[in-house]
């Protein structure tokens, strides 16, 4: 089977290490994983990314979600899975019709006016006509490249830490849980990669148990800057990524 063949590789050995370095962030900040996986995993090998990232992140946020349960804030989240059923089912629309290199730039784009937004205002405040909106462009950006994380993480960039991870983990297992299942009714999804999120998880779980280390020098006003930072790296480097595949 080919995708048993890619785990007893050099290259697979070097997705476990980066896929360790991303679940260590994302369980640290609240999100992240994708962000540093997908690109670098794509690069390695196309069997690698984005679809394993889909299956391995699913189990770390609910461990998140389970870890930060006291903070969780059902009722503002509601708006959020609202948007992102429209936006998994634009994110299809997307993958018929456009080619990679343009789905990279658009969904730099979203992020990039995200990040504006948030900078610009002193009172960035939530809304839900804002919950809503980061719901879709979380859910079209999840469903194209895996990458979901950044429109909801700048939406609680003001927030505590256990609030940002808590309800950010609650809205990816369940949003992960609808693009999933929608990109499997879809016929883009294979077997072989399932296995290769199947072999990854260990990596992630090891990335779970060192974020409990990186918590306490991260919370608070440095959380904040680091959801930006993150934000905006990932979105210069999609759209650097598109620019140069265009």
């Amino acid at each position: 089977m080919e995708a048993l063949a890619h785990i007893a590789t050099p290259e697979f050995a070097v997705a476990f290490a980066i896929s360790f370095v991303a679940a260590a962030l994302h369980s640290t900040v609240g999100f992240g994983f994708a962000l540093i996986s997908v690109p670098l995993l794509s690069l390695l090998d196309p069997l690698f990314a984005p679809v394993p990232q889909l299956f391995v992140v699913w189990p770390l946020t609910v461990a998140i979600v389970w870890r930060e349960r006291h903070a969780i804030e059902v009722r503002s989240t509601l708006w959020i899975f609202a948007g992102r059923v429209p936006g998994a089912l634009i994110g299809v629309g997307l993958l018929k019709v456009l080619s990679d290199a343009r789905l990279d730039v658009l969904m730099s784009l979203m992020v990039l006016v995200g990040v504006f937004a948030v900078v610009s205002r002193g009172t960035f405040r939530r809304t839900p006509a804002r919950e809503f909106a980061a719901g879709v462009a979380s859910g079209t950006m999840a469903m194209v490249s895996a990458i979901g994380g950044p429109p909801i993480a700048l939406l609680y960039r003001n927030d505590e830490g256990p609030t940002v991870r808590a309800n950010l983990g609650l809205v990816f297992a369940i949003g992960l849980s609808i693009t999933i299942s929608v990109r499997a009714a879809a016929g883009e999804v294979s077997f072989g990669e399932v296995v290769i999120g199947a072999a990854l998880l260990p990596a992630v779980w090891l990335g779970l148990r060192a974020s409990h280390k990186l918590i306490p020098h991260v919370d608070g006003p440095r959380l904040r800057n680091v959801i930006v930072i993150v934000a905006g790296g990932a979105a210069v480097m999609l759209l650097a990524r598109g620019a140069l595949n265009w």
